[in-house]
Order: structure tokens, then C-alpha cells, then sequence
């Protein structure tokens, strides 16, 4: 499903007129917006409600997926480095992690939901 986003740059405030794809939660659009006057670039996450005709959105200058896998990755080297001293030591450690990090998002028809994020098998 695509919905008729507009936003209105930070840098300049022109009003920009997007048509994009919005996935119903916990499925999610990710992309990058750049103003047609200036030129600025800032990120968006879309999901569609699952209870409605409504969306949600978040806006960031970041990519909070790429921000998701590389702290999962930060993570993993760390607690590698743990698992390997444990092993000197003779002792075996086993962490889970979980397969995706979870968004909440509250839809102004009162349904809560997550948009969620997929985090990468990096061990």
C-alpha cells in the first residue's frame, strides 16, 4: 500500500509532496527524503496501521536500522571477547539475542503495535 506523504524540509521549509510505500506493522518502509529545493536529506520510517486506514512515520537523520545492526554488531564482538575469557577459565557462557528490535508506535485509532526491525546473525 502507498500513502501521500508531505513534510516540510527542516533546512528551508519547503513543503515536499512524497508518494511512498507504507507496509502494514510489524513490516515497515525505510528511505531517505530530499528536499526539491534545497536538496537536504533527512530518513523516514512508514508503517501502516494494522487496525486501520491510518499510518505512522518517524523521521530521523539517521538510518535507525543501519544504527540497529551496528550496535548488534559492537555487541557481538563484545560479548565474544567475554565468551573467549570465560572459555580460559573453563567456563561456557550461552547468550540469546534477540531476531529483531521493536518499535512501539501508537496509531491515533488507539491500537498499539511495533514496527520491527530486523537484527542481523552476525555470530
Amino acid at each position: 500500500m502507498n500513502v501521500d506523504f508531505t513534510y516540510y524540509c527542516y533546512r528551508c521549509g519547503t513543503k515536499n509532496d512524497r508518494n511512498l510505500p507504507s507496509p502494514t506493522a510489524p513490516e515497515f518502509y525505510e528511505g531517505e527524503l530530499k528536499c526539491s529545493n534545497c536538496g537536504d536529506g533527512t530518513r523516514v520510517i512508514l508503517s501502516h496501521c494494522p487496525n486501520c486506514s491510518r499510518y505512522v512515520y518517524w523521521i530521523c537523520d539517521i538510518s535507525i536500522p543501519n544504527l540497529v545492526t551496528g550496535f548488534a554488531k559492537y555487541m557481538v564482538h563484545n560479548m565474544q571477547t567475554m565468551i573467549d575469557k570465560a572459555a580460559m577459565q573453563g567456563a561456557t557462557i550461552s547468550i540469546d539475542t534477540p531476531e529483531s528490535y521493536p518499535i512501539s508506535a501508537k496509531c491515533p485509532c488507539g491500537a498499539s503495535f511495533s514496527v520491527n526491525i530486523p537484527i542481523p546473525d552476525l555470530d
